[in-house]
Parts: structure tokens; C-alpha cells; sequence
């Protein structure tokens, strides 16, 4: 993801499930500061590794702990969104996606990258999702595509690859103006 990505210093960027904040380190070492940089993760444990990963970064940096689905912020309130290896965990991904195009500014950038569901891969969602505590709705490339261009994205780049039995895929897809 982090190659992908094409951030600008006055983006207002989220990141919707920001983890331990490894991501957003990488991006503030490279590219920040920005006009705002938000990082979510519905995960207390998660969010508190992001702070103090990023303890140095506070005034750059707002924190909030909200589920994908639920997001407050306003409608066109990001330029950029960032969705990294979390979409499998969205309860209801179609609700996820109206979101995240309702809080994108006109022309803004969603970036996914999670997992691809075809191959062999379908087998090992299966015992990942009956192991699994948490919810796990993995999605083909091409669902995923579908669902954004049913939200008013328009795909700009797309990508799929396999790293062992994983299978993996990227989506820039931007909002229509």
C-alpha cells in the first residue's frame, strides 16, 4: 500500500483501520506533515499501540475509535481514505463504502488493499472465518470493484498477487466530481 499511495501535504487524509500505526509512521516519515491526518481503529488495543508508536506525532495526529460503519465525520471531510487489510472485518461493507464516499471531497482517493477471495484462498477463508472469533466477509477483486463502482468510484488502478496461499488486492478508486 504504502507504494501506492499518492499523498499531498494539504490532504486531509483517514485512515480507516489504522491498526498499530505502522502505516501512518511510514507516511509521516515520508510525506507529512499534513492538513489533518486521522487515525481510526475500533480496537482500544490497536489504537493504543498507534499512540504510542506515534507518541511524538500528537499534534499532527487526531485519534478516534469508531467501527467502519459508524464513522461521525462530515460529508466531505477527506481528500484521501485508506481501508488497509481491514475490509474483511466490515460487518456491513456496502455501508462501509457509502461512507467512505460520503466523508471523500469530490475527485477524493479511497485506497483498499485486503484479501482476495479466489483460488485455494476460498478454502483457507473458510477455516480462517470458523476459527475466527471476528467477523471475516472476504471479498473476489472484482465484488469489491462492483461495490465501489455502485458508490460512485471510479476504479483508477487495481492490482491482485499471491503470497503463499494468501491472495491479495489493491484498488485506487476515486470519487466522481
Amino acid at each position: 500500500m504504502f507504494g501506492k499511495l499518492k499523498l499531498h501535504p494539504e490532504d486531509e487524509i483517514l485512515d480507516v483501520s489504522a491498526g498499530t500505526g505502522l502505516l501512518a509512521e511510514m507516511i509521516l516519515q515520508k510525506d507529512g506533515p499534513f492538513r489533518r491526518f486521522v487515525l481510526n481503529d475500533p480496537s482500544e488495543g490497536m489504537l493504543a499501540k498507534a499512540k504510542y508508536l506515534l507518541r511524538h506525532h500528537t499534534k499532527e495526529i487526531e485519534f478516534t475509535g469508531h467501527f467502519s460503519e459508524d464513522l461521525p465525520f462530515d460529508d466531505s471531510a477527506f481528500s484521501q481514505i485508506i481501508c488497509l487489510n481491514s475490509f474483511h472485518y466490515y460487518v456491513d461493507q456496502p455501508s462501509a463504502i457509502k461512507h467512505f464516499s460520503r466523508m471523500l471531497k469530490p475527485g477524493g482517493t479511497l485506497w483498499i488493499l485486503d484479501w482476495n477471495r479466489v483460488g485455494l484462498f476460498v478454502i483457507a477463508n473458510k477455516f480462517i472465518d470458523l476459527l475466527s472469533p471476528e467477523n471475516i466477509n472476504s471479498r473476489t477483486l472484482n465484488e469489491t470493484k462492483i461495490l465501489c463502482q455502485n458508490h460512485g468510484f471510479v476504479i483508477k488502478d487495481e492490482e491482485a498477487w499471491r503470497y503463499r496461499f494468501w491472495n491479495f488486492f489493491f484498488l485506487e478508486c476515486k470519487l466522481e466530481s
